[in-house]
């Protein structure tokens, strides 16, 4: 294979393996009245309470002060104040409604690491089956959305707080925000040649979108900046989101940009309603064949619309209120071309993802969940997904909100939109980010996002279809499965923290290093899904449960928050009997491992690879690719640099290697190397089998020269 060919698609899709048969014992009812807006619910007790003297007070007080810091220290993550008071009693009054929630958080700002100036808006109100409620903030600083910045106060039936977890950011001073150096038109300016540097000088910023917001810094202190925050679309081509943020600091320097699902002021597109009356069409159903990519076919029933003038057949539904249309006139043109009835029938490939959404929409809306947001927002399915050429983008992906629509886009040639897993994968993309307010597609917190995504998926799969193809998602797929919830290193994937394939945070997220490890790292949490089944939680049980873990995350929520949230939430759930598994997952996961290990898994050697000073500003846009001799590039292992340093650090199985290097600027290959003689050679078109063999040890770790790593 040629180098360039090494510049991997990052698929979203894929697990192997198969898991055992879910017990059907004491199944719970999938029922979860998870609602937007405020609901009347039974009165509690009126009885007002307060905060526990600013601390966090347990049944039995605690006589020593440095534990009771220690204690609410200790979930604190590498990029802000990421508070979890869950299992303590931090209030002692009932809590009846809204304003009595807002109250009891803004008694303990305090310890969440607020002040005075820490400004609170109610976003949701979210009462579950089992009577719990979910009463979700987000912070303002005045006109400013802090990006990413939630709190969710958690409340029993009794009305007794039982959980807070939080991911505000302190010390944002209202003065401070009124004196910006530059304006919102030269902020976009800056992204505009931003964009052209990356050789995408074709997009522009989202009319209406930009926004004044409060970011961390790109390293892992607690320090925060303000920055002008503009979205485009998204233009690196292998990392599967709708939207980039661009950061634009206070002065005018172009900061980062990460991939997101949708923008914050995404209604601002076109406003609330989508640009379709679905009410002026007659419901019918259409019946037919569907061929699968393995050759087998299935026969299909579906709603359409029938236009009663013209007599076309229309792939929607009028009570879903879900539209199936043209991916390029969309995307290229901002037209909805409704895919029509020809002929010769419809496209075999829409009609089943049409199929599979359909059906994922109604098991989300049989636990109270209506359509991929809870808003019954209309969903547009955009078909036939093509690059600038025309030719055929092999993926799927959720898109966001536009234009009233939340939108997905589907190829017609890899058949990943006939996959229910994959279905429900994209569909829960939505989910979790409206359970978050928001979804920041990075690190941490991109791979909890998509084994989220994995999960629900996999779940949804085998609650419509039965066990077949249990924890492998995308293997009915013409590309077959690319992960492994069962068993993760069959697909570079570790199993727990500094594992072998484990990917460290990055500074940045780019298309060089997968957003820091969004996939790579996302099985960590598959994982848990696999497990919990082995231990006999059956499939309708686990989707309550990772539902009630989705309402407990916020944008911040981290491995190591993660690993206080899943026992808890396990035990609110009402499943105390799987409250020690869940723990004894996560231990072996290693989610608490932020530092490196004393010593590498037993098996596994290391490479080391010290950039120095000359990379420091272009580190983040550097990937390492390791590949075994003669092994499928699919089984590439990826390297990059770690945080804010300049050193990569690649964790593999002991074994042979060839290595190549590739820099990008945005989506484009501005340079790439191969290891050869103890340096590194400038390569166009350098077949990899030229490379140099490196063997790396078990336990050991092997540094790699420098030498011609240049991008002069």
């Amino acid at each position: 294979p040629m180098i360039v060919a090494l510049v991997l698609t990052l698929a979203l899709f894929g697990t192997a393996g198969c898991g055992s048969q879910p017990s059907s014992d004491e199944t719970t009812d999938v029922t979860v009245a998870l609602t937007n807006g405020s609901q009347d619910g039974e009165a509690a007790d009126s009885q007002d309470g307060e905060a526990k003297g600013g601390e966090v007070q347990t049944d039995e007080a605690s006589s020593d002060e440095e534990a009771t810091q220690a204690e609410y220290t200790r979930a604190l993550s590498a990029q802000g104040i990421n508070t979890a008071f869950i299992g303590e009693k931090f209030y002692d009054g009932k809590i009846k409604d809204q304003d009595t929630a807002l109250k009891v958080v803004e008694s303990v700002i305090d310890r969440i690491g607020g002040d005075e100036t820490t400004k609170l808006e109610l976003f949701a109100e979210r009462p579950t089956e089992t009577g719990t409620t979910y009463y979700v903030f987000r912070q303002r600083a005045g006109d400013v959305l802090v990006h990413g910045a939630s709190v969710k106060l958690v409340v029993n039936k009794d009305g007794d707080a039982v959980g807070l977890i939080s991911a505000i950011m302190p010390n944002i001073k209202l003065d401070d925000l009124e004196e910006w150096s530059i304006t919102q038109e030269e902020a976009e300016e800056v992204v505009c040649k931003q964009c052209a540097a990356d050789g995408a000088d074709s997009i522009e910023p989202i009319k209406g979108a930009t926004e004044q917001t409060v970011i961390p810094l790109e390293d892992e202190s607690d320090s925060r900046r303000y920055a002008w925050t503009v979205y485009t679309e998204n233009y690196y081509s292998d990392v599967d989101a709708a939207y980039l943020a661009h950061y634009v600091s206070e002065g005018g320097d172009y900061l980062y940009a990460i991939p997101i699902s949708e923008p914050h002021n995404a209604e601002a597109l076109s406003g609330d309603k989508a640009n379709f009356d679905f009410d002026a069409f007659e419901a019918d159903t259409w019946t037919g064949t569907a061929t699968l990519s393995d050759g087998s076919q299935e026969d299909i029933e579906i709603p359409v619309l029938r236009d009663s003038d013209t007599g076309d057949i229309y792939l929607a539904d009028a009570k879903r209120k879900i539209l199936c249309a043209d991916y390029a006139k969309f995307t290229n043109e901002n037209k909805l071309t409704p895919c029509i009835l020809e002929d010769d029938g419809f496209y075999n490939s829409d009609v089943l993802a049409y199929d599979r959404f359909v059906r994922i929409w109604d098991l989300y809306d049989s636990i109270g969940w209506k359509g991929p947001d809870d808003e019954a927002t209309p969903s547009l399915l955009l078909m036939n997904m093509v690059d600038g050429e025309g030719n055929a983008v092999p993926n799927a992906f959720y898109r966001g909100f536009a234009y009233g629509f939340q939108t997905f886009s589907f190829d017609r040639e890899s058949g990943l939109g006939a996959c229910f897993d994959v279905m429900g994968h994209e569909f829960t993309h939505c989910v979790t980010g409206t359970t978050m307010t928001t979804n920041l597609y990075l690190n941490d917190y991109g791979a909890i996002n998509e084994g989220m995504s994995d999960i629900l998926g996999n779940l949804s799969e085998m609650m419509l279809k039965g066990t077949d193809g249990a924890w492998t998602i995308g293997e009915k797929s013409a590309n077959g499965t690319t992960r492994s919830m069962k068993n993760p290193h069959e697909y570079v994937q570790p199993e727990f923290a500094w594992d072998v394939y484990w990917g460290p945070a990055a500074s940045e997220a780019t298309t060089a290093n997968d957003c820091g490890g969004v996939h790579s790292n996302s099985s960590l949490l598959n994982i848990v899904s696999y497990k919990l089944d082995e231990a006999g939680m059956n499939p309708n049980d686990q989707f309550y449960y990772w539902m009630n873990v989705a309402m407990a995350m916020t944008p911040l929520t981290d491995y190591p928050q993660m690993a206080d949230l899943l026992p808890w939430c396990m035990e609110q759930a009402g499943f105390p009997q799987y409250v020690d598994v869940v723990k004894g997952i996560v231990e072996q996961a290693k989610y608490k491992q932020t530092g490196e290990p004393g010593a590498l898994p037993e098996g596994a050697g290391m490479t080391q690879i010290k950039l120095g000073d000359d990379w420091s500003q272009q580190m983040a846009g550097l990937r390492f690719t390791y590949l075994a001799p003669g092994e499928d590039v699919s089984k590439a292992v990826i390297g990059w640099t770690e945080g804010s340093t300049t050193e990569s650090r690649t964790v593999l199985p002991a074994g042979d290697y060839q290595v190549a290097a590739t820099y990008f600027e945005g989506d484009d290959i501005k340079g790439q190397w191969i290891y050869q003689e103890d340096k590194w050679v400038a390569a166009d078109e350098l077949n990899i089998d030229d490379g140099q063999i490196l063997t790396v040890k078990a336990g050991e770790t092997k540094e790699l020269s420098t030498e011609g790593l240049t991008l002069e």
